[in-house]
């Protein structure tokens, strides 16, 4: 039987439950809101600048093709300017080159603006993800199991009082959770702190 099942045992029957503070409970549930609310970001970013999901597996299979790396407001404008090669009015010619123009305009913005998504905003929200946010996740798990430790090494102590080697055990459990919290205590703070900081700081290209 795990530590774990163990633990959660013991608090079935009544047995011992540390609790975390208060203030502690409240940094976690932050950091995990905070970790929510990136992973949804991500996706929406994904969202923003994407045509749509047959445009996307286009662009990666058939990349040896003329269109196939264009967005949208460049395929209107490939468009156009194939129009205006079949006919002859000079000035419907005139009209449609113009507007070619403008749609080129469009997507040369829309380039750059996907590209500042997926690069300056996506990619260091990816990178906060699979690097921060897992070792402070990694941090927390290994609180909880240091806990678990503890109450069972209390609850074995609770059968034999006179135990001096269950009262070692336990002695260590103790200080064991009490070093691994507080390092997770200051690391959430650490986290949280450059979390907020950082956040309003994405820089975008200016054309």
């Amino acid at each position: 039987m795990t530590t774990k099942i163990k633990a959660t045992a013991y608090r079935l029957a009544g047995g011992s439950k540390t609790v975390y503070s208060a203030d502690y409970e409240e940094k976690i549930s932050t950091f995990n809101s905070f970790k929510k609310q990136i992973e949804k970001l991500i996706g929406l970013v994904v969202t923003l600048v994407t045509d749509n999901l047959a445009t996307e597996l286009k662009q990666k299979v058939s990349r040896d093709t003329v269109d196939s790396g264009m967005n949208k407001f460049e395929k209107v404008g490939q468009a156009l300017y194939k129009y205006s090669s079949q006919i002859e009015d000079d000035s419907a010619v005139a009209v449609l080159k113009a507007a070619k123009e403008v749609f080129d305009d469009a997507g040369q913005k829309h380039r750059s603006f996907r590209t500042n998504m997926l690069e300056k905003v996506q990619k260091p929200m990816k990178e906060w993800i699979e690097t921060n946010a897992k070792h402070v996740s990694k941090e927390l798990k290994s609180v909880d199991s240091k806990r678990d430790e503890l109450d069972c090494a209390i609850n074995k102590l609770r059968k034999k009082p006179d135990d001096l080697e269950v009262q070692a055990v336990k002695e260590r459990a103790e200080g064991t959770f009490k070093d691994e919290l507080e390092k997770t205590d200051k690391l959430l703070d650490d986290e949280i702190m450059e979390s907020v900081s950082r956040a309003p700081k994405y820089e975008f290209d200016k054309e």
